[in-house]
């Protein structure tokens, strides 16, 4: 981003050259500065940072007082990391044209990778009113706003921020990551309808992207446009027929629509691709268990779990595919180790819970079912119903 509005101001400069309106006299730089400089943007565009740092300051050894060369070689300082040099850059270009408004929207974006958001939002400001048109500017002052609503939990600069990356996407309506972000802003705000909006706004401007399919796909799901929602999916795999994530969420759609082999074609084509998505062996083996088909939720769920042994809930949906076959013992065991990986994990608490009081293990199941109290919190109301029935029953009291 930073490294387009570069070329774009030196390109303006060297074919228009103009002068500040600040008191001190602006010295152009020599037809061969510009030359190096145009060869720096040429390398930095192509990613070559060791060349395009030379040639910037090859430009500046030429003309001292070259103010979009200082600007580009605090970019390239920037991209490599080096933020307290790439902060000098960009200072010097404000000293030599207080009215260069670009310095102004890299410095911000300096400090806001520091982890300053104040000082960002106060320099940031400062060059839009040098220069309000940069959108540039207008979305590091977005992204200032963002950072400063994630530490200061009693104000909420989200509006702020909003109207900051809003104002970018005017003066620039092709900028493809600052929709997307908009997007992200108005799905968490609940307002699913705009996040589509800035979603297809995003896809028009990178049509093949196929995180943007899945995203656009994602949000049609939430709002329960399932065949839109499908069709975006589709469209991701036929940008990308190996992407795993498009197989996932295509999967997970079948999976909730009940076309339930659908589903299971599909995550298989997830672990053909990536044999190690425990996920994919997961949600497998989950669809294998609501089609009764125990013997193979039983395999796809031990390899989710081998895959990741921490994997609670893989273990509690093996442990309820051993029950359905009747192994009641693997079934407990498997209980057991989920509630050692997962102590709170309710429903794995419940079901020992029972399996004790079946064995006559008052004391143990009282134990367990006491636990599961605690754990449910808000959830399972039938099953909390049927426990505390039980305990009463049984003269069993929780101690919390």
């Amino acid at each position: 981003m930073a490294g387009k509005l570069a070329l774009t101001v030196a390109i303006l400069i060297i074919l228009a050259p103009c002068f500040s309106e600040a008191k001190k006299k602006i010295t152009m730089p020599t037809a061969r500065a510009a030359y190096h400089n145009n060869q720096g943007i040429s390398y930095l565009s192509r990613n070559d940072l060791e060349r395009a740092e030379l040639e910037f300051k090859t430009a500046i050894e030429l003309s001292p007082d070259y103010v979009e060369a200082y600007n580009n070689l605090g970019i390239i300082y920037k991209r490599t990391g080096q933020l307290e040099r790439s902060k000098a850059q960009f200072q010097k270009a404000i000293e030599l044209d207080k009215n260069y408004a670009a310095a102004y929207s890299h410095l911000g974006a300096v400090y806001l990778a520091e982890g300053n958001a104040d000082a960002a939002i106060e320099i940031i400001k400062k060059g839009l009113k040098k220069d309000g048109t940069l959108a540039d500017a207008h979305y590091q002052l977005g992204l200032a706003y963002l950072e400063k609503t994630k530490k200061d939990k009693s104000k909420s600069y989200i509006e702020l921020a909003e109207s900051s990356l809003k104002r970018a996407t005017e003066l620039n309506p092709n900028l493809t990551h600052v929709h997307e972000l908009l997007a992200q802003l108005y799905k968490a705000g609940g307002d699913l309808e705009k996040a589509q909006i800035r979603s297809r706004l995003a896809l028009a401007d990178e049509p093949s992207s196929v995180d943007g399919w899945l995203r656009l796909g994602r949000l049609y799901l939430e709002k329960n446009e399932l065949y839109k929602a499908q069709n975006c999916f589709l469209k991701a795999l036929e940008l990308s027929p190996q992407s795993p994530e498009a197989h996932m969420e295509l999967g997970l759609f079948y999976a909730q629509e009940g076309r339930n082999q659908e589903a299971i074609n599909e995550f298989k084509s997830v672990t053909a691709i990536q044999p190690t998505n425990e996920t994919a062996w997961f949600r497998m083996g989950t669809t294998y268990l609501s089609m009764g088909n125990f013997a193979d939720a039983e395999k796809t769920l031990s390899q989710a779990k081998t895959t990741n042994p921490n994997f609670a809930d893989a273990s509690y949906n093996l442990g309820l595919a051993f029950y359905k076959q009747g192994k009641t013992a693997k079934a407990q065991t498997e209980w057991e180790y989920t509630v050692t990986i997962s102590p709170e994990h309710a429903r794995a608490l419940y079901n020992l819970g029972n399996l004790y009081k079946q064995t006559g293990n008052m004391a143990k199941s009282g134990e367990l079912l006491c636990r599961f109290l605690k754990a449910a919190g808000n959830q399972f109301p039938t099953e909390k119903q049927v426990t505390e029935a039980l305990l009463k029953a049984d003269g069993i009291k929780c101690q919390h």
